[in-house]
Order: C-alpha cells, then structure tokens, then sequence
C-alpha cells in the first residue's frame, strides 16, 4: 500500500517538473524511500524519466533527472503545490538532443542567436544570420550546412567538448579559436558525446528552495 506522504512527494515532483516545462510526451517517475524517513521529510532517490520535453525554445528528445538524499518541508507539502524543498538538492542530470531538436535551438530560434554568435565566431562578421542552414550530428560533432543556394560557402563542422564543466566549441580550420556555450551558472556539464542520432550530455544542477 502506497505511503501518503510519497503521494504527495510524487504528486509534488510530478508538478515541478511539468511546472518547468511547455509540453511533455511522457513522463515517469520512480521514488525510493521508507515509510521512517518520509515521516522526516527526508527521501532516498527521486529518478525521472521524460521525452519530448519542451521548455520555451529548448527541446529534448529524452531527460533523466535523478535526485538523491531528498531533503523536504514537510509543513508546507500541499496536494497541488509545488514541492516545497528544506535544503539545495543536487540533481544529475542526462540529457539526449536528437538533430531536429538542435537545429530548432541553435538555427530555427526566434531570434536563432546562439546559430548567429557560432556563425559570426568563426565565419566572421559578414557571415550574415543562419536562416536556411541545416544541422547535421555526425560521429565527431555538428556540421551545419549553407542554404542550398548558397553552394560557394563550405559547410562549418564543428567539434563539442565537456572542458571545466562548460560546453567548449571548435571550429574546423581554426582549432586555437574556440568559444564556450553560456550556460546556467547552476549547471556543470560533465560528460559529452555524440552517437548516431543524438548529442547525449551529462552533468548536475543546483536547486534551491
């Protein structure tokens, strides 16, 4: 028989985490702690699973979200609140971003900024805005490929690395001149690959209460 107390927490972490989100495909949610343990607002492990995340213009194809030594206040857990937490908690985080999904944040943005500043960063200021590239994973990297019409620019490909916790970025051809990726200051990034389909990225985040 489910405990009331992990109803709530699962109820709670269920909507924080649709609460940080615009859409969501599925969602699962996995906890893991004692009947004792709940009583102190404490849980073990809360391990999400999710696909098809969409938060304003960042996609994800799939995300787990894995939070351990849950520290929770107990007198401010309400059914249909968020979860009210009594101490930071650190979550890991892996993230998949399959090519439709970066090519959306990186090129297909509203204002496609982060395609801008990688364009102008190693094609120079007169390389212009990134409307009609396309983006490509490759086992290496990214390749971004020039509007069609477009055939006497070369495609720039670009290497991605995990370098002091931040996402460091080589262009090909200019291998001494790379930039980093700004990121939430509360996000270290620590693992790094590309396969087949995905940009795969791992590392933590800070939440506060």
């Amino acid at each position: 028989m489910a405990h009331p107390v992990l109803d709530l927490v699962r109820h709670g972490l269920q909507l924080w985490l649709r609460g940080q989100c615009d859409a969501l495909d599925h969602l699962q949610l996995d906890l893991d702690g004692t009947p004792k343990g709940l009583l102190k607002g404490r849980l073990d492990t809360a391990r999400l699973q999710a696909r098809g995340v969409v938060r304003g213009e960042l996609r994800l194809s799939r995300a787990i979200i894995t939070c351990r030594d849950l520290q929770l206040d107990l007198g401010r857990l309400r059914p249909g609140q968020p979860l009210p937490l009594a101490a930071p908690l650190s979550v890991t985080v892996d993230l998949w971003c399959s090519a439709a999904d970066l090519q959306h944040m990186v090129l297909d943005a509203e204002d496609a900024a982060m395609g801008v500043a990688l364009l102008t960063h190693f094609r120079g200021p007169s390389a212009g805005n990134c409307r009609g590239w396309q983006l490509q994973i490759t086992d290496a990297g990214l390749r971004l490929l020039p509007p069609a019409q477009q055939t006497q620019i070369p495609p720039l490909l670009l290497q991605l690395k995990a370098v002091d916790h931040e996402i460091v970025v080589h262009g090909e051809g200019v291998p001494d001149r790379p930039t980093t990726i700004p990121l939430d200051p509360a996000i270290r990034i620590h693992e790094l690959r590309f396969d087949a389909q995905y940009l795969c990225l791992r590392g933590e985040a800070l939440v506060k209460p």
